[in-house]
């Protein structure tokens, strides 16, 4: 009986993954994966069997070749949901790489007698690509088949081949023309019986006691010439023919989320009196960090996806989802072992021949888990190390084929602004007229305020209603990127920004019309929030009001008319007021941040206020201020990102001209893998900073704070990193004032602090992820 067909529907398509895989996995298989035992050949081919009897044996094959016909969202979800539960997890390379390369490259004879037996798991088979002298540099290779008539005579060696022992046939990368002119050339690709005489396979015992790879000996061994792939001498082009569709999971997503879930399970009743050990703040924090970059991760996976199935080819995106997500997994596994200390010293001896050992040697098989542990050390060797993945990542990077170089398009209406503002920052505020600001007594140039204000972008985030253009985040995020690229000085963020969604968000007040109404006229409009010393209070006069107190740290104070000022109230509680930075009893000290932005500390004597000047009351005031903040979170992060951008494209640039001993420091590779950490770094930020901005309307409160915090928490680490890495790389003239990247690095560091630093946000984090607890 067929098997209906899954709802097209994703949520509701991966309900039913779920729901199948629950029922239809064994039981005794369960219980072997929950007790950490390695997987064996019968175990997987009966899973298999299951899997293939439901259509869902090849979920990236299309429909005509057996396959399950998924979209790449659908065979995302299943692996997922593969993970997630306590499904067998093994490599079928028959499946993932050489039926779909027997697709593009095979004969059709080729793919009706090898697929069907792929998919029915008669057929086991391993890739003879490695050698014991040419791993990674793969075309180093000397396994070589000479033509004899209708066969090949295959000699040499193969391996590291992954579950070779429980293979039948293997797909052998050999060398056919030994005098070709390079070393890729007089390459090709055979399909080779391992019953066949000749073959021999010796099994490699690893460290952890089962077996995972073999070593594969061919002596003289005759392959039909039916068995070539593709054509003769051009089996290089068929190797690295791996669809970046297939490399996208090497990056090991759905591992990576189902093995968060299982550290806070390990976690739990192994503290003091049987609570998680993830009370333990040093516990949480790591996990926290872990689950921010697994979230950038999951972030910047997402897209790829989408622009594999517009058609497109991410390879670079490929290669720093690779990266990130092997390590990711990798030190998820490392901070499993630390939770279970001394219980993950032994492991059951049955656990190698898949079976779970009775009673345990430790409680719940944890000490099982350090097979998996250094199983998956050689992740980062497979499919193309780290150190490979850095290489192709450089070379993009240094070739000025990177999003430095290449940024993402925008949609047509936020291109027309991004133009302009640059086309504005370009002609007022390239790197000496920034300089001339700086030595000026003002913090803001009025040539280009001006200009901001005719490009209408001081009207962009003011709804329609009240006379606005009625953009979004989503639109706010390119402006304030580009304004980090050039370090605008002026206060944008701190003087229009934030003091305009706090005035949106208290429709009760008196003067909010006019207020909004001199923000787009260009009146500048200061929040004062923070203190130290004396906190600013506030008590009745009358129908009237007296301020007392001081606000320290107001960014675009120096220049304000007017501030929105908080103050606790006599009676409980906390208020935000209007008032004039002139008004009498207000005394402001003015000065410049480290990074040369305008700040102000105010103090407050009896300051006199009329009874209209309160913008919100105790019932409103926090809700509005934490909404407002939350909003120059994700503002600041985006100009973080900018920033951060085009100190990278700075120190790639000094890094092409400067020349030591003869050599660019470009052509170091130990420094061009550091500049491809930052840019991974920066990558993962702005995955996260989308999501933030993607969340914002639409994901729960808990789950908005998260996306926001973990923007700022990447935003800040990556921002610092590069700011200090990046004067390494310039040397001793990177420490100069007139040299641009000295002013980036402390535009980046003062960021980090601003509105909370990564401290902070990992803090948070970890705090409002309840399952920490």
């Amino acid at each position: 009986m067929p098997t209906p067909p899954l709802s097209t529907d994703l949520g509701a398509f991966r309900a039913e993954i779920r729901q199948v895989l629950e029922e239809a996995l064994p039981e005794d298989i369960r219980a072997a994966v929950q007790a950490q035992c390695l997987v064996t050949r019968e175990q997987a081919q009966r899973w298999h069997e299951i899997l293939h009897a439901r259509g869902w044996g090849a979920p990236g094959w299309p429909r005509e070749h057996g396959g399950s016909g998924w979209s790449l969202a659908q065979q995302a979800i299943f692996r997922e949901e593969l993970a997630a539960c306590d499904a067998p997890r093994y490599e079928n390379l028959g499946i993932d790489t050489i039926g779909p390369t027997l697709m593009r490259y095979g004969t059709p004879q080729q793919c009706a007698t090898f697929l069907p037996r792929i998919l029915s798991f008669e057929d086991f088979w391993a890739q003879g690509y490695s050698e014991p002298d040419a791993g990674s540099d793969l075309a180093s290779l000397r396994t070589a088949a000479r033509r004899d008539g209708d066969h090949y005579v295959l000699n040499g060696t193969k391996i590291w081949q992954s579950y070779g022992h429980w293979a039948n046939w293997v797909l052998v990368l050999a060398r056919t023309h030994p005098g070709a002119s390079r070393k890729q050339d007089g390459i090709s690709v055979l399909l080779v019986d391992m019953t066949s005489p000749g073959v021999t396979v010796r099994p490699i015992r690893f460290m952890h006691g089962g077996t995972l790879h073999v070593q594969i000996f061919f002596d003289d061994v005759r392959v039909p010439s039916a068995n070539l792939v593709g054509v003769e001498h051009s089996g290089w082009s068929v190797a690295k023919g791996l669809l970046v569709t297939e490399r996208l999971f090497v990056a090991r997503v759905a591992e990576c989320k189902a093995e968060l879930q299982t550290t806070r399970r390990l976690a739990a009743s192994r503290g003091p009196g049987a609570t998680s050990l993830l009370v333990n703040d040093v516990y949480a924090r790591r996990l926290a960090e872990l689950d921010i970059r697994a979230r950038a991760l999951e972030a910047a996976w997402w897209p790829a996806v989408a622009a594999v199935e517009c058609g497109e080819k991410p390879e670079l995106a490929a290669s720093l989802l690779k990266l990130q997500g092997n390590e990711v997994l990798q030190d998820t596994h490392q901070l499993q072992l630390d939770l279970l200390g001394s219980d993950a010293l032994v492991f059951d001896p049955e656990a190698t021949m898949g079976q779970p050992s009775t009673p345990p040697l430790s409680p719940g098989h944890a000490g099982n888990l350090s097979m998996h542990v250094w199983r998956y050390r050689g992740i980062t060797l497979g499919g193309g190390t780290s150190e490979i993945q850095r290489g192709i990542i450089a070379k993009a990077i240094f070739g000025g084929q990177s999003e430095l170089d290449l940024p993402p398009p925008l949609p047509e209406q936020q291109t027309m602004l991004d133009d302009g503002l640059r086309r504005l920052l370009g002609e007022t505020y390239d790197f000496e007229r920034r300089r001339a600001v700086l030595e000026a007594s003002a913090t803001r140039d009025e040539t280009f305020w001006t200009g901001f204000g005719e490009l209408g972008l001081r009207s962009l985030m003011v709804p329609e209603r009240d006379g606005g253009f009625g953009g979004n985040l989503a639109d706010l995020a390119p402006v304030m990127s580009a304004l980090g690229e050039f370090l605008v000085l002026d206060p944008v963020l701190w003087s229009h920004l934030l003091p305009l969604q706090l005035l949106l968000d208290a429709p009760s007040y008196e003067g909010r019309s006019a207020s909004i109404a001199a923000l787009i006229e260009g009146q500048p409009i200061a929040f004062a929030h923070d203190e130290r010393g004396v906190p600013l209070t506030v008590r009745r006069d009358g129908d009237d009001w007296r301020l007392s107190g001081h606000k320290t740290l107001v960014l675009g104070g120096d220049i304000a008319s007017r501030l929105l000022a908080s103050a606790r109230l006599e009676s409980g509680g906390c208020a935000l007021f209007d008032c004039p930075t002139n008004a009498a009893g207000v005394r402001v000290r003015r000065y410049r941040l480290h990074d040369g932005r305008g700040a102000a500390d105010f103090v407050f004597d009896n300051v006199p206020l009329s009874g209209s000047a309160r913008v919100a009351g105790p019932e409103r005031t926090d809700s509005i201020i934490d909404e407002a903040r939350a909003f120059a979170i994700v503002a600041l992060c985006a100009e973080t990102l900018g920033a951060m951008r085009q100190a990278l494209a700075l120190t790639i640039e000094y890094m092409r001209t400067r020349k030591q001993f003869g050599h660019s420091l470009a052509d170091n590779q130990a420094l061009q893998h550091r500049v491809v950490d930052h840019y991974r770094n920066w990558s993962h930020a702005r995955a996260l900073l989308n999501e933030a901005i993607a969340g914002w309307d639409t994901a729960s409160p808990p789950e908005r704070a998260m996306r926001i915090s973990a923007a700022k928490w990447m935003a800040g680490r990556a921002g610092r990193g590069i700011a200090l890495d990046s004067l390494q790389l310039h040397g001793a003239v990177g420490f100069q004032d007139e040299t641009a990247i000295s002013h980036y690095a402390r535009r980046l560091v003062a960021n980090d602090t601003l509105l909370g630093d990564s401290v902070f946000h990992l803090g948070r984090f970890a705090a409002l992820n309840g399952p920490y607890a």
